[in-house]
């Protein structure tokens, strides 16, 4: 009985020791004991690095974002230098003979003096051929051109045109209007004019522009024995 009783005991003692064995082998080759330790030690994973396109984009805007501000810098102190001016118009004189309105047609000789004053101390401009028309309530009765020219800096010239209006069609109603105004000894008229421009800064001419003026009204008179009233124009490019 002692002798199997022990052998017993030593049985079970050793199938202990083989499913122990067992069992660490089984969890050690699975399984990682974690360490408290070092998982409060431990850092945070690193961000990811940014791909090569994203780099590119970040690239290209901070170059767009350069060159607009090195533009505007570029503007700004070139106007500072140049201090453009606005161009100045006025009609100094007009006066209309031949005056001869019959059957609604008219018949008629404008002439007018127009001042073009440059106030630029840096800037010069090269005109085109100008057009310069007389209008009527909106109907254009008289058109010609003048020459081009170039006007200098801080300049002022004057400039003579003859419109002829040669049987003009007007309406009944124009006729009558027309007849009325030549009665009281002047006529209310709207001058345009309009030209291709082009300004020098320097040894450098920019590029062409469209000039158009609009004088209204201008009282033509009828008589040279009445004092003129000078007529200011707008522009528009």
């Amino acid at each position: 009985m002692p002798k199997l009783v022990v052998l017993l005991v030593e049985q079970n003692i050793l199938h202990l020791l083989i499913l122990y064995k067992t069992t660490s082998f089984t969890y050690d080759s699975n399984t990682t004991k974690p360490d408290p330790l070092k998982m409060a030690n431990s850092a945070p994973p690193p961000p990811a690095a940014p791909s090569p396109a994203s780099k590119l984009v970040r690239i290209i805007v901070v170059v767009i974002l350069a060159l607009i501000v090195l533009l505007g810098l570029a503007v700004l102190i070139t106007w500072l230098i140049i201090k453009p001016k606005q161009l100045v118009y006025r009609i100094d004189s007009a006066s209309v003979h031949n005056f001869n309105l019959k059957n609604n047609h008219l018949n008629a000789t404008f002439d007018l003096l127009i001042k073009a004053h440059n106030p630029n101390s840096r800037i010069s401009v090269y005109y085109d051929p100008i057009e310069v028309s007389v209008a009527y309530d909106g109907q254009t009765i008289a058109f010609n051109t003048l020459e081009p020219f170039h006007q200098p800096r801080r300049n002022v010239t004057r400039l003579d045109a003859t419109l002829v209006a040669r049987d003009a069609a007007l309406s009944g109603a124009l006729s009558r209007d027309f007849r009325v105004q030549k009665k009281s000894g002047n006529i209310g008229l709207d001058v345009r004019i309009k030209a291709r421009i082009r300004f020098k800064v320097g040894i450098f001419k920019l590029k062409h522009h469209t000039l158009r003026i609009s004088c209204s009204p201008v009282k033509v008179q009828m008589s040279s024995l009445k004092n003129f009233e000078t007529a200011s124009c707008d522009l528009d490019w």
